[in-house]
């Protein structure tokens, strides 16, 4: 069985539809499946049991023989919470309990990191806590037969609703939610969801050199970039699409943008989708 944490979220549950359309039902998905705004992410999945994410490890014990692969892509991803208690039990002591599961099982192990924990200045309790998982695990003298930490960047598609303000830029303003204020010039590199779940597909079906990989396009894109995308794919379908302006102060851009070359080199060969091309399939959906 393939055991999929996170399965009511945004990108774990587009990652259980890739598996559903190659034939793989074998799922048992992790989460708190009493938050009725995610319900419609997982309800038409096909898979052999659902595990309130609170018992979890209870019931990973019981059914250690039968779990062949974990995906822990459940997070608290929440970067406006100031509550570190929650970052701590379920960003830290849940995932090293995870990780410590599947070391002493011999499970092979992909989790969820963030391109956040690349900035150095460590804005929000969320990418400390990410930042310190991924320290954690780097100390560690024992690991899983095979892991990968993946460091998505800014992940966009279509089932973010739930997100609200936590959505991507990208999401935001295909929605055409509220202006979106930049402390800076940030420039992004966006990642279309469908190309994420070709990659964790991948890592389920090769076994690359274990460590930690950045999951981006390789470019980054300023957020002007997303209103031209949209605005040119929308076109044909609306007659006025009218996209807020951003309101940028005049200070040195900062670049975040994902560096291929160890996903290249061990692991995935495909091409990523481009914004245009990634906006296009969003309208598409």
């Amino acid at each position: 069985m393939i055991v999929v944490t996170g399965a009511a979220g945004f990108i774990a549950s587009h990652f259980c539809r890739k598996l559903n359309f190659h034939g793989i039902t074998n799922l048992v998905l992790v989460d708190d499946f009493t938050q009725e705004n995610k319900r419609k992410n997982w309800e038409n999945l096909e898979y052999v049991d659902k595990i309130q994410r609170d018992v979890f490890l209870q019931w990973a014990e019981q059914n250690v023989q039968q779990i062949d692969f974990i995906f822990h892509l459940g997070a608290r991803t929440d970067y406006f919470s100031n509550d570190n208690s929650i970052f701590e039990a379920l960003n830290l002591d849940f995932s090293q309990r995870v990780w410590s599961f599947a070391t002493f099982n011999g499970t092979p192990l992909v989790y969820a990191s963030s391109y956040l924990t690349n900035d150095t200045r460590q804005q929000s309790l969320y990418t400390k806590s990410k930042y310190l998982f991924d320290k954690w695990i780097e100390k560690q003298q024992q690991s899983p037969p095979f892991w990968a930490g993946l460091k998505f960047f800014q992940v966009y598609g279509k089932n973010e609703e739930h997100k609200t303000k936590n959505a991507s830029n990208v999401y935001k303003v295909f929605k055409k939610y509220a202006e979106i204020n930049a402390e800076k010039n940030i420039i992004q590199d966006y990642i279309y969801v469908n190309d994420v779940s070709k990659v964790l597909y991948f890592f389920l079906n090769h076994v690359p050199q274990s460590g930690i990989y950045e999951v981006g396009t390789g470019f980054a894109r300023p957020l002007q970039a997303i209103e031209n995308a949209i605005n040119k794919v929308a076109s044909f379908k609306f007659e006025k699409l009218q996209v807020k302006n951003y309101e940028l102060r005049n200070e040195e851009s900062v670049i975040f943008q994902a560096d291929l070359a160890p996903l290249r080199k061990y692991a995935y060969k495909q091409d990523f989708m481009s914004l245009e091309q990634g906006v296009r399939c969003m309208f598409r959906e």
